[in-house]
């Protein structure tokens, strides 16, 4: 393509105004590149990214070196290049929040395989993969939404007006800080959400006109609190949700396979250590075995790594510190 074409296109891709045809010439046009992935970090400033972006379509050896190729050849080359890098911001400034069909925004894509898979998000979130599922995310993880397939247990981080959001079927889950569990329908379109703690509103996505790869939330919002169930279906009215409330024990099918539960009942010191050490990824140092005779009774379910900490230096006495994946603990003890 020329670049007046590829310029042309980048901004019908920008407007959403891109045709199927269109769309696919400007992907193979983007993927002849053979760039080893081309990825926007918005970690990197501006300026980095796009000397970073320009040395990655110089090493592909779409921009020649001008002393070796004619001086119009040097300059559709470039045009080339500078008309990707345009096509690049355009698109990561004004749709930073897509999970799909933009091949050069950084994404992560989890999947489950044959068992349970958890999953700590760069917020702290710890997500329980059910088998078969998977959950696709930006690698840029400011605005926190998720798409899931299939079944997950989730566990939030609370984070002050910065919304967890999962993107399941035709709905979104929107939490500060809850744990919950949803499982998509065969149909792919419907879904089931028990909430465990906390509180989850739901709405149903409807495609916005005229622009593509976005979705408004239709009101009004169904929110489920601890033990309640809601279960969608075709033709179902968000407006009389059929929510029910349910008795969930400690260990219950929704928790099953997972670390979620955290309830510990004069239980000895090295096991709570070690399920604590699982479901966090950290390693434990202890002042040697002044802690081996604790027990320990609390319930340390839906907490965060410090509160869980906390909770567990109090009850031996100790003092702790939280390094880099390592609690350490100091003092105290037992008799």
């Amino acid at each position: 393509m020329t670049p007046q074409e590829v310029n042309r296109l980048a901004k019908k891709w920008q407007e959403g105004t891109i045709s199927t045809e269109e769309r696919a010439r400007f992907e193979q046009w983007y993927r002849s590149f053979d760039d080893t992935r081309l990825e926007i970090d918005s970690d990197e400033g501006e300026a980095v990214m796009k000397s970073r972006l320009y040395r990655q379509i110089a090493r592909s050896g779409t921009i020649a070196d001008d002393r070796q190729t004619p001086n119009h050849a040097v300059w559709w080359r470039y045009s080339a290049a500078a008309a990707l890098l345009l096509a690049l911001f355009l698109v990561y400034w004004n749709h930073q929040n897509a999970f799909s069909d933009r091949p050069w925004i950084a994404h992560i894509h989890i999947h489950a395989g044959d068992t349970i898979r958890q999953e700590i998000l760069p917020d702290g979130s710890i997500i329980w993969l059910k088998p078969g599922a998977s959950l696709h995310y930006l690698k840029a993880f400011e605005k926190r939404n998720v798409q899931l397939t299939g079944e997950a247990l989730f566990e939030v981080s609370k984070i002050n007006k910065r919304p967890f959001r999962v993107w399941v079927g035709d709905y979104i889950a929107t939490v500060l800080g809850t744990s919950f569990n949803i499982r998509q329908s065969d149909n792919h379109k419907d879904m089931e959400v028990v909430v465990l703690t906390g509180k989850v509103a739901i709405s149903k996505q409807q495609p916005k006109v005229g622009r593509q790869d976005q979705t408004a939330m239709t009101s009004p919002e169904v929110v489920l609190m601890p033990n309640q169930r809601l279960k969608t279906g075709r033709g179902q009215r968000m407006e009389v949700p059929p929510v029910e409330t349910l008795e969930l024990r400690q260990e219950n099918e929704y928790t099953q396979g997972t670390a979620y539960n955290m309830w510990f009942n004069d239980t000895p010191f090295k096991e709570v250590i070690r399920r604590i050490s699982m479901k966090f990824g950290v390693a434990v140092e202890a002042e040697g075995d002044r802690y081996d005779t604790c027990r320990i009774s609390a319930n340390l379910s839906d907490q965060s790594l410090e509160y869980s900490t906390e909770l567990v230096a109090a009850a031996l006495g100790a003092q702790y510190e939280l390094k880099k994946n390592k609690i350490i603990l100091k003092g105290g003890g037992c008799l």
